[in-house]
């Protein structure tokens, strides 16, 4: 006998070997030609492309901005105003101002609300949640509403949560909200000292 001991296969990998869905062609029938292997390492470089191609558009994907003109001079936009400012009511207001010359009163009107300037602490939780998807959103998404649109973003609440603390502070500041349909021309928001 010599030094050398041979090895057996285990029984259930010879089995797994031999599992064939798809029969091998006999050598005997094949022939290799240039051609074929030309066609061969043709698709292999092709599949090889398109790979690399997919994976850097994956990787470089790029925002492509688009600007048109406004045509529509009649139109209205919305403007949208929620702000807190540091004085009570009685001693503030709020007026909006166009090329057009119209009375601030017929872009509608803005409420108004005493409350605490100082924020309480679920209050500041929820302006630091804002603050930091805002801080995200633009460092990130230069096509915000693109971003806003496609993701369904709509889970965050839409507005301040009210105060939890029972403390009886006095008012000292005037909160100004609502919307505002205004021209598509140049103007100013004005908060002025005095109604």
């Amino acid at each position: 006998m010599s030094g050398l001991r041979q090895r057996r296969q285990p029984v259930a990998l010879k089995i797994v070997q031999e599992l064939d869905a798809f029969p091998k062609v006999p050598d005997s029938y094949q022939e290799s030609t240039v051609t074929g292997g030309g066609i061969s390492l043709l698709t292999f470089v092709l599949i090889a492309i398109l790979i690399i191609c997919e994976i850097q558009y994956y990787a470089e994907t790029r925002l492509k901005y688009e600007y048109d003109v406004d045509s529509d001079f009649d139109g209205k936009l919305k403007l949208n105003i929620d702000m807190t400012v540091a004085m009570k009511c009685l001693h503030v207001g709020a007026d909006i101002l166009d090329l057009t010359g119209q009375n601030a009163e017929a872009f509608g009107h803005l409420k108004e609300e005493d409350v605490i300037f100082e924020l309480s602490p679920r209050q500041k939780a929820f302006f630091d949640v804002v603050k930091r998807i805002n801080t995200y959103l633009r460092n990130e998404y230069h096509a915000i509403h693109e971003f806003i649109w496609n993701t369904g973003y709509n889970t965050m609440s839409s507005s301040m949560p009210p105060r939890e603390d029972g403390e009886a502070k006095t008012t000292d500041a005037c909160r100004f909200y609502g919307t505002l349909v205004v021209n598509k021309v140049a103007g100013n928001f004005h908060i002025t000292a005095g109604k």
